[in-house]
């Protein structure tokens, strides 16, 4: 098969050096200090274009002006006085500029860059795309090069979504499910990624053209990988049938371009009356993605949670699972289920287990081969995105407990005990969808998340 659509990870950064080209050669310890800073941001791993050093105004907003639409960002970088002009003429690159300057040096950075960043933050309030991060601190201070890649992911993440697109498979559920009233020009417009119905019919199509031999395949390797598969006929062949489903989801990615899925699981509004691709569950069809990794996967149709799973994913690296809230207990445990989730987030592929899995007991239909990550116990970070204009992100924080396939027999159980659950049930109730992330850093992945939204017009509701 052809190679699936990638987006590359690595932020690409333009980096403006605001500096006199002579002044290093007559200032005291001067030149030392800008060899640590430019060996500080190649060391960052970013796609790098750099300028400079330049102090001629004219010339910077030529700069700026050549990286606009081709960089997710400009990195303006100020030493000395006398440059508030200079870093002022940042604001042609039309998009998230960053400028980081030196509070601790002796020469004069901080008051030209606060002039600078004062010019540029009021410029923002009139031009929406000009977003402004002021990043501080020595080369070599932890602290600093955390903002610098706060900085440089939040801006990647926003540009690189520009670059997805999702495919809705089978068309909506219920109106309510994918929860806000959105549609497909606000997903683009506030969001980013482009969106294409895709008809169950083209999905059957595609199955007709997934050989035995290919499904083989993928079972073979999914047990090579040390993934825990059952040795039951019966449930292999349910695994086999979810295989073929989900190779026919990469034949659509392929022929569409789609960097994203979200399936309708049940066709209908009667789950009992569905009569599909396998005249049962469609989650079937997300076994590969989940596996493996092939594909972003949005469950019961919900585009704005695979494309929230999408920002997850260019922001800090990992996709997280999307799940339901079932229920919180006294002791402010939330449970969530969901049918299956991200191999990924059990960090090892021998805690991770394919089975038959079963939806919940409301409905009589059952799906099919599925994944269950065992997750770690870490820090939690639960969010969804939801408004009628996709505005607005509920967060709530808590402890990560675990996973397991026990507590909802057949379903992945994801178990979260809140930092404040009344706070979640009285103002985080705003859809069926979550997205749940372990994280070993909450206060880093929170001040991301935070400057991403800012970046891209999302108020964050903490809950």
């Amino acid at each position: 098969m052809s190679r699936l659509p990638r987006v590359s990870s690595r932020p690409k950064i333009a980096v403006q050096y605001i500096l006199d080209a002579e002044k290093p050669r007559n200032v005291r310890g001067l030149s030392g200090f800008v060899g640590r800073v430019k060996a500080a941001v190649k060391r960052m791993g970013w796609e790098l274009t750099e300028f400079g050093p330049d102090i001629d105004p004219d010339v910077i907003t030529a700069n700026a002006l050549s990286a606009a639409g081709q960089h997710a960002a400009l990195l303006g970088i100020t030493f000395t006085g006398t440059s508030a002009r200079q870093t002022a003429n940042l604001a042609s690159f039309g998009g998230p500029v960053g400028v980081w300057y030196f509070p601790r040096s002796e020469w004069w950075s901080m008051a030209s860059a606060g002039s600078g960043i004062g010019y540029l933050r009021d410029e923002a309030r009139v031009r929406q795309a000009l977003k402004v991060a002021s990043i501080w601190g020595d080369p070599a201070d932890a602290d600093t090069l955390e903002r610098l890649e706060r900085f440089a992911r939040s801006a990647h993440t926003a540009f690189a979504m520009k670059r997805e697109k999702i495919g809705l498979v089978g068309g909506s559920y219920y109106e309510v499910m994918p929860a806000s009233n959105w549609h497909p020009d606000t997903l683009t417009s506030s969001l980013g990624p482009a969106y294409a119905e895709v008809d169950i019919s083209m999905l059957q199509t595609a199955m007709d053209d997934v050989t035995p031999s290919q499904v083989g395949a993928l079972v073979r390797r999914l047990r090579d990988l040390g993934m825990q598969l059952p040795s039951e006929e019966g449930p292999v062949e349910a695994i086999r049938a979810s295989a073929r489903v989900s190779l026919a989801v990469e034949r659509l990615q392929e022929r569409l371009g789609l960097t994203g899925v979200a399936m309708n699981c049940y066709g209908g509004p009667d789950p009992a009356g569905y009569t599909g691709v396998l005249g049962r569950c469609g989650a079937s069809g997300c076994l590969k993605g989940h596996a493996l990794g092939s594909v972003v996967v949005g469950c019961e149709s919900d585009v704005v949670q695979c494309a929230q799973q999408m920002l997850f994913r260019h922001l800090l690296g990992v996709v997280p699972c999307m799940a339901d809230p079932w229920k919180v207990g006294e002791d402010g445990i939330l449970l969530a289920g969901t049918c299956s989730g991200p191999a990924e987030l059990a960090g090892d592929a021998r805690r991770v287990r394919v089975e038959a899995g079963t939806l919940m007991s409301l409905y009589e239909v059952g799906v099919l081969g599925v994944c269950f990550p065992e997750i770690y116990p870490a820090k939690a970070l639960v969010a969804r995105i939801w408004g009628r204009d996709l505005e607005r992100m509920t967060v709530a924080t808590g402890e990560f407990l675990g996973s397991d396939s026990k507590t909802m027999p057949g379903r992945l159980c994801l178990k979260v005990g809140l930092d404040d659950p009344e706070a979640f049930l009285e103002r985080g109730a705003v859809g069926n969808h979550y997205t749940f992330l372990p994280t070993e850093d909450l206060d880093r992945d929170l001040a991301r998340l935070e400057m991403l939204c800012d970046f891209i017009d999302i108020e964050i509701e903490r809950c």
